[in-house]
């Protein structure tokens, strides 16, 4: 009699949303562990002793030596598009697909960009505060202090940093508002980005001249403090800054300087160096400042399609098909892992 093959085993590093058509989904490829450790020691231990072939994580890191307890692993995949918590080079030189859900989350992000860009233009939180605080006692606008007057979005500059999936979208959201759109991103040509809806420009013009500068870049060891000291500098003292991407792209010590020294007008930030954020941190003490906690992803819809998508292309890879969105090709294919 045939040998019954062995069901491929699936590990959730830590704990994210899943429909419960996503759930099915990977069930009917083996039984599901959701490991909810606190660190990699646990994880370790808890996953050494299956024969598990892929890995699903939000935020938790997957390191080579959480790899190496798994030698049955094919694939690797990330809830989310952010991929700096895995260690690319150890997957690809084990030849580990490492996937992402690219995509799945960019209208809910994009929107949350413009909320912050409008909260920032519309001075909302001086305004709100302003109302609370009982000092609103006149209705003629000549009475209202002028650190509430706002700022159109209309005909102003946005420059994009990183024209991908999510820079995309925000560049077609800003065109409703008539803005001149700059982009800056080495990838692209100036084509591409022209049939995205921006100009291509250098990224000094980008900072020199934009009223809005949006971040939209993985966190590699190129982008690391992309903007520091001396992009802020460059920045206009009416220019807003805005980070959705990862934290630890924006120099926070530069961006608390840069704001107390009114270099910049203000800034959004729905990400930040060390997650969740310090109280004590003294980005938190500026009015100027619209702060989120990391959830510009997650809006009903967004959560939906991202735990679709990670079921699919944990799918393939248990299939031993390529995943749609696999982040390591290049590394896949320079190890000879790929023909």
């Amino acid at each position: 009699m045939r040998k019954r093959e062995k069901s491929p085993r699936i590990i959730c590093a830590d704990r994210f949303y899943m429909s419960k058509e996503a759930i099915e989904a990977l069930e009917n490829f083996g039984k599901v562990i959701w490991a909810d450790c606190k660190n990699e020691d646990e994880l370790v231990k808890k996953v050494r002793s299956t024969s598990a072939e892929l890995i699903i994580s939000e935020y938790f890191k997957i390191t080579c030596r959480v790899m190496d307890a798994l030698p049955n692993l094919k694939g690797i995949v990330v809830w989310g598009v952010g991929y700096d918590h895995i260690d690319i080079n150890a997957a690809s030189e084990r030849g580990i697909y490492v996937a992402n859900t690219r995509g799945s989350n960019a209208e809910s992000v994009a929107e949350h960009v413009f909320a912050l860009m409008l909260c920032l233009s519309r001075k909302l939180l001086r305004t709100c505060n302003f109302v609370r605080a009982g000092e609103w006692t006149t209705r003629e606008e000549a009475g209202l202090p002028s650190q509430l007057a706002a700022q159109d979005l209309y005909e102003k500059i946005l420059g994009i940093v990183g024209l991908g999936a999510i820079g995309s979208r925000v560049a077609r959201i800003a065109h409703g508002f008539n803005m001149h759109i700059f982009a800056y991103d080495p990838y692209l040509s100036a084509e591409v980005a022209k049939e995205r809806g921006a100009e291509l420009v250098d990224f000094e013009k980008l900072l020199r001249e934009s009223d809005f500068v949006t971040l939209h870049v993985v966190l590699t060891k190129e982008t690391k403090s992309i903007i520091n000291t001396r992009e802020l500098n460059l920045m206009k003292p009416t220019a807003y800054l805005v980070n959705a991407s990862r934290g630890p792209v924006v120099d926070e010590e530069a961006l608390t300087k840069a704001l107390r020294d009114e270099k910049i007008a203000g800034a959004g930030l729905d990400v930040f160096t060390k997650e969740p954020i310090d109280v004590r941190n003294p980005l938190l003490k500026f009015d100027n400042v619209i702060v989120t906690p990391h959830c510009a992803g997650n809006s009903k819809e967004a959560l939906e399609a991202t735990s679709l998508m990670v079921s699919k292309e944990a799918k393939r890879i248990l299939k031993n098909q390529i995943p749609d969105n696999f982040v390591n090709r290049k590394q896949l294919a320079e190890r000879g892992y790929l023909s």
